[in-house]
C-alpha cells in the first residue's frame, strides 16, 4: 500500500493523570546544542549552569529534542520509533542520567540498568567476565553477589570460552549478549534499551525478547528504541513517534505503529514508474456484491485520492468476512481523485491478532502505478490472494496514494474488515502462521562401502 502523506498528530495524553503510578515521567524535556559555545560556557555547562535560558529558536542553537512529554506507568512496556536523527538516543540518554536536560525535568524510580551505545562501559583489554564484575559494581552489585550471578549470565550470553578472553576480540553480538545478559541480571526496576537488540542472530533475539516478557511479568518497566515496528508491536502496550525531536504521536502501541509505517512509506514516494495511462484503462462493473461499511472508520491522510468504496469477495464473487484456509479473497477498491493526481497506488494489508503484517501488497509492490487520474475520475483496483493461513481472525487495512514530496496526497482505512479464516475437517492442518508453497522429497543415499 501507498499512502502519501503525513498522518494526523495524536496530543499527548495529560502528563498529570498518570504521575502518581509512573515510573517514568518526563515533562517537556528539550536538549539543545549551540554552534558557538566557547570553552569556558562549556565548562560552566559541566557545572550544571548556563543552559536552562536556551531558545529553540535561536539561529546559532540546534534542538535535537523539543518540549518531550509523557510518562511510563510500572511494568509498562513503551516503545520510541523514528527515523535516524529524530532525537531518540538523546532522550533516553537524558533519561538513563547520561545526558543533562536543556529545558524541562524528568524522573526515573527505581534501579535503572540501561543498554546504550553496543559495548559502553565495556574495557576492550578486560575480559568477558572482568567486565561482568565491572559492570555489576557499577551497579552497586557486590563482588559476592556477583559471584552468585555469573554463571546464569555467562549461560544467557553462551559466547563459550569468549567470556575468559579481552571484550577486543569480541563481534559485535557477542558484545551484545554479555551486555544484555548483565542487564538483565541485576533485577532492575527499569531496563532502558537503545537499539542494542538490533545485532546480533535470530535465536538471541528470540531469547531475549522472552526474558523480557518474563521480567515485564515480573513487574519491571521497559523503555526500548527500536526501528523494529514488529517488536513494538509485540512486546509494547504504548508506543512514542518522535519527529525531528517533537513528539508526533503519542499512544496505544499499534495506532503509533500505523501511524509511522504510513508516514515512512509517503516520505519514500512511489518508485515505481507509472505504467497505466487512465484513458486507455478498461472499463468493469462495480461489483455487484453489498460492499464494506467504511462510515466511522478511523482513517489516516488527507484524502485527496481516497477510498470511495470498498469489497471483500469470495471467488464466486459474494460478499462475505468468512473464509476456509485456502480459499481466494479479493479486495476490491473504488479509489476518487479529489484533485489530478499522479503516480496513484493502492493497496491492502493483513494483520493478525498482534497487529503484526502477515500480508501486504498493492501497485507499487507490483511495481505498476496509475499515471494519472483527473480530478472528480475513479480507479477500480481489484486485489486478489489465497488465505494460506492459521485459522484465526484477521484485519485488513485499505489505502492509496499519489506523488511524491510536496504533492503527497493519500488515504488510509484501518480496520477496513475483520476476516475469520476457518479450518474445515476435510482440511490439512496450517503448521505455524501461513502456509508456503513447499516440496518434501524422499530418497536413498548411494551404497557405501565399509
Amino acid at each position: 500500500m501507498s499512502p502519501v502523506a503525513s498522518p494526523t498528530v495524536s496530543s499527548p495524553p495529560a502528563i498529570h493523570a498518570i504521575q502518581a503510578e509512573a515510573t517514568i515521567e518526563a515533562i517537556g524535556i528539550g536538549k539543545i546544542y549551540r554552534r558557538d559555545v566557547s570553552l569556558w560556557q562549556w565548562l560552566a555547562r559541566g557545572l550544571g549552569g548556563g543552559e536552562k535560558n536556551e531558545s529553540y529558536d535561536d539561529p546559532a542553537s540546534v534542538a535535537a529534542v523539543r518540549e518531550v512529554s509523557f510518562a511510563v506507568k510500572k511494568g509498562e512496556a513503551f516503545g520510541i520509533i523514528g527515523r535516524n536523527g529524530a532525537g531518540k538516543s538523546t532522550l533516553l540518554q537524558i533519561l538513563a542520567g547520561t545526558l543533562r536536560p536543556s529545558k524541562g525535568t524528568c524522573h526515573v524510580r527505581g534501579r535503572v540498568t540501561a543498554l546504550l551505545e553496543l559495548g559502553s562501559g565495556f574495557n576492550p583489554e578486560f575480559t568477558g567476565r572482568e567486565n561482568v564484575y565491572l559492570a555489576g559494581s557499577i551497579l552497586g552489585i557486590t563482588h559476592t553477589e556477583m559471584d552468585r550471578k555469573f554463571p546464569e549470565i555467562a549461560r544467557f550470553a553462551d559466547i563459550g570460552e569468549f567470556i575468559e578472553q579481552p571484550a577486543k576480540t569480541y563481534s559485535t553480538g557477542m558484545l551484545m549478549r554479555v551486555a544484555f545478559a548483565v542487564a538483565i541480571s541485576v533485577e532492575p526496576d527499569v531496563l532502558i534499551i537503545d537499539e542494542a537488540l538490533s545485532v546480533g542472530d535470530i535465536l538471541f533475539q528470540q531469547k531475549c525478547s522472552r526474558r523480557m516478557k518474563e521480567l515485564l511479568d515480573r513487574g519491571i518497566t521497559l523503555l526500548v528504541v527500536t526501528h523494529d515496528t514488529s517488536f513494538v508491536l509485540n512486546m509494547c502496550q504504548r508506543a512514542l513517534w518522535l519527529d525531528q525531536g517533537r513528539v508526533r504521536f503519542l499512544g496505544e502501541a499499534g495506532a503509533c505503529v500505523r501511524a509511522y509505517v504510513a508516514a515512512m512509506a509517503a516520505i519514500s514516494g512511489n518508485e515505481a514508474a507509472p505504467t497505466d495511462d487512465f484513458s486507455t484503462l478498461s472499463v468493469v462493473p462495480l461489483p455487484a456484491a453489498p460492499g464494506l461499511s467504511l462510515h466511522g472508520k478511523e482513517r489516516l491522510g488527507d484524502g485527496g485520492v481516497g477510498v470511495e468504496r470498498a469489497w471483500l469477495l469470495h471467488a464466486d464473487g459474494s460478499a462475505g468476512s468468512a473464509f476456509r484456509v485456502g480459499d481466494w479473497a479479493s479486495a476490491v477498491l473504488m479509489i476518487r481523485a479529489k484533485r489530478s493526481a499522479r503516480a496513484v497506488s493502492a493497496g491492502c494489508e493483513l494483520r493478525n491478532r498482534h497487529g503484526q503484517v502477515i500480508f501486504a501488497t498493492g501497485l507499487r509492490v507490483a511495481r505498476r502505478l496509475i499515471a494519472e487520474i483527473p480530478a472528480g475520475e475513479i480507479c477500480v483496483v481489484a486485489i486478489r490472494f489465497r488465505l494460506e493461513l492459521q485459522p484465526g481472525q484477521y484485519t485488513i487495512d485499505l489505502g492509496c496514494g499519489a506523488a511524491a514530496d510536496s504533492e503527497n496526497t493519500w488515504d488510509r482505512v484501518l480496520n477496513a474488515a475483520v476476516l475469520e479464516v476457518a479450518h474445515a475437517a476435510d482440511q490439512d492442518v496450517v503448521h505455524g502462521l501461513v502456509r508456503l508453497p513447499s516440496e518434501i522429497n524422499v530418497s536413498r543415499a548411494p551404497h557405501q562401502s565399509s
